[in-house]
């Protein structure tokens, strides 16, 4: 019998809700200092795909911060959870130089501030934007794929093209 089913994750990994929320505001307020002390870089080498883009699949966490229809459900239902989401996106395309507002390379972007060949979390990014109906941040997500795509980025990953999962994240 499976543990974790479509519609809630029942595994015993697990970390719960609130859990992931505290980390979640956790790694969006290290975000902001990033950014306001221009440490593009910090975006570049730390690691927190798991808590800040928590999407409906399992990880090299296992299903510690997978969220499935319940959780999206109710972490929907929490206003500053879903605020602190959308901002999460937002740094994360500001630090690889793309304006999320306006779908569009930064003008003079600053030093360290670009694509730093992480494929696999603009797909995380765009699957829980897209899993938790961020139609805005989404789409600048896949605007960008697409940005990149034009000037001959990869999207290899572990041995996969990630472009048609960040475009098409039903199918991932």
């Amino acid at each position: 019998m499976s543990l974790v089913s479509v519609n809630s994750n029942t595994h015993p990994e697990f970390v719960g809700i609130p859990a992931l929320i505290k980390r979640h505001a956790d790694q969006v307020v290290q975000f902001e200092l990033w950014v306001t002390g221009s440490n593009w870089h910090a975006f570049h080498g730390n690691h927190y795909d798991w808590w800040a883009f928590p999407i409906d699949k399992p990880s090299s966490h296992g299903f510690a911060y997978s969220v499935f229809d319940e959780e999206v459900a109710q972490m929907k239902q929490d206003e500053s959870f879903m605020n602190r989401h959308r901002m999460g996106a937002d740094l994360l395309l500001l630090s690889w130089g793309w304006h999320s507002e306006f779908g569009q390379p930064i003008a003079n972007p600053e030093s360290g501030q670009a694509w730093a060949n992480w494929p696999i979390r603009l797909a995380k990014c765009a699957h829980t934007m897209w899993l938790f109906d961020q139609s805005k941040q989404f789409e600048s997500c896949v605007e960008y794929a697409r940005y990149l795509q034009g000037s001959g980025t990869p999207f290899g990953y572990n041995g996969r093209d990630l472009f048609d999962e960040i475009v098409n994240p039903q199918n991932y």
